[in-house]
């Protein structure tokens, strides 16, 4: 009676997360990719490469000074700051001329994010010397840089005045304590990207902490605390190209894949019910229950979906009726051996657990894989197939099992439920 109790309230927490999921589905519609919706495309290139290039000077490239390792390091600066800009899927890659790609899906206005991702964001603190005739400041060669900064926070000072504040690592901390204390009295510029932000008279010896002042506006004031967190790019780059371009493969694309999908959740369900009959059943209204939170999970987390990511969902729609598969056919051979109905099913759970978990784990071992070193739409193909199988032994396991002891015992659960015959005398559970 008390696992009864259990597995009516199992049912019932999964019908209530399906409503929620459902909620989630008609709030917030899943975005789609840049190969389905299209999205921003922007082409950096490096300061230093500005020159026209021929096709013989192109092949030349390395050895007129072009740092590969810079902008290996540069596209992982901008990795971590789409990131934290927080939009989801992006492609970043080089093109022959040591161009930096960046494609954005779903961002139809990208100045900001354009503005943000190519700030070289160098921070800069050098003595102000003095002003020329032409007003030109007068600064004195860089004493540090930001690449010692361990936080930057946007937000306001005690006069409601937009600033960022920074803190040094340990490192830069005793660099700064040297340099304020052998410069009191004398102007502290703060200079970002060749810009002074501000020039502090230096009144105490200062370890930790400052300010950077003059900014427009929070937002500015973020976006400066953002590129400061992720580190100054080790090259100087411009913006080449920044343009919306449309899907690559467009909507017949998607629909046809959509169409594909359905046509194999037909087909799955029609093979499930002819050969497990009452259980093939239950396990297509399992295969309901796990594409509807499968779409929920996607939808709350607002990831746009590629076609890489699709053919990941339609891949473990088969692979969500595995589990069931071991775990039908071992409970109807415990039954052939005249064992009794809950007993078998119990068997049957036993004896399929441990090949449902190694194949699954094996799977998402190969999902980390392509999402660690794999880019784009790889990473949103690794994504959904690590949902899938995660969805499908929660559902098969925790879901389907319950509703089958629930119901095991009753008199619908005869031999043409099962889909084998129930010996007469069958071993009852001690």
């Amino acid at each position: 009676m008390r696992r009864n109790k259990l597995n009516i309230v199992t049912v019932i927490i999964f019908f209530i997360l399906l409503g929620l999921c459902i909620w989630s589905i008609i709030t917030n519609p899943i975005k789609l990719g840049l190969d389905l919706r299209g999205g921003t495309q922007v082409i950096l290139k490096p300061v230093e490469f500005e020159q026209d290039l021929t096709e013989e000077a192109d092949s030349q490239a390395d050895t007129a000074g072009v740092d590969s390792d810079a902008i290996d390091k540069a596209m992982l600066i901008i990795l971590n700051r789409i990131d934290k800009l927080g939009i989801s899927e992006p492609l970043v890659t080089k093109d022959y001329s040591n161009n930096i790609v960046i494609q954005l899906p779903g961002v139809e206005d990208p100045d900001r994010a354009v503005d943000v991702i190519g700030k070289t964001a160098q921070l800069e603190f050098r003595i102000l010397e003095g002003v020329d005739d032409e007003g030109n400041a007068q600064l004195g060669p860089v004493l540090i840089t930001g690449d010692k900064l361990s936080g930057a926070n946007a937000g306001y000072d005690n006069r409601g005045q937009v600033v960022v504040q920074f803190s040094f690592s340990p490192e830069g901390a005793q660099i700064f304590e040297k340099i304020t204390s052998e410069n009191i009295g004398k102007q502290l510029a703060i200079v970002l990207d060749d810009e002074i932000k501000s020039a502090p008279v230096i009144q105490a010896v200062i370890s930790s902490d400052g300010v950077i002042e003059n900014i427009g506006s929070l937002e500015e004031a973020k976006d400066i605390a953002l590129v400061l967190q992720t580190g100054a790019l080790p090259v100087n780059l411009e913006i080449q190209e920044s343009r919306f371009i449309g899907p690559t493969l467009g909507k017949d694309s998607l629909q046809q894949s959509l169409l594909a999908g359905i046509i194999g959740l037909i087909l799955i369900a029609i093979f499930m019910a002819a050969v497990y009959r009452g259980f093939g059943a239950i396990s297509v209204l399992a295969l309901i229950f796990y594409v509807t939170f499968f779409w929920g999970i996607l939808s709350a987390l607002n990831t746009p979906l590629t076609l890489p990511g699709i053919a990941g969902a339609i891949l473990t729609i088969g692979m969500a009726v595995d589990a069931n598969v071991l775990i039908f056919a071992r409970t109807r051979e415990e039954i052939l051996r005249g064992k009794s109905k809950q007993v078998s099913l119990r068997e049957g759970f036993k004896n399929a657990l441990k090949a449902i978990i190694d194949s699954n784990i094996t799977t998402l071992i190969t999902a980390a894989a392509l999402y660690r070193f794999g880019t784009g739409p790889i990473r949103g193909f690794s994504v959904t197939l690590a949902i899938g199988v995660i969805l499908s032994m929660i559902v098969g396991l925790i879901f389907v099992r319950a509703i089958l002891f629930l119901i095991i015992n009753s008199r619908a659960v005869s031999s043409k439920f099962i889909g084998v015959k129930i010996p007469q005398q069958t071993i009852k559970e001690k």
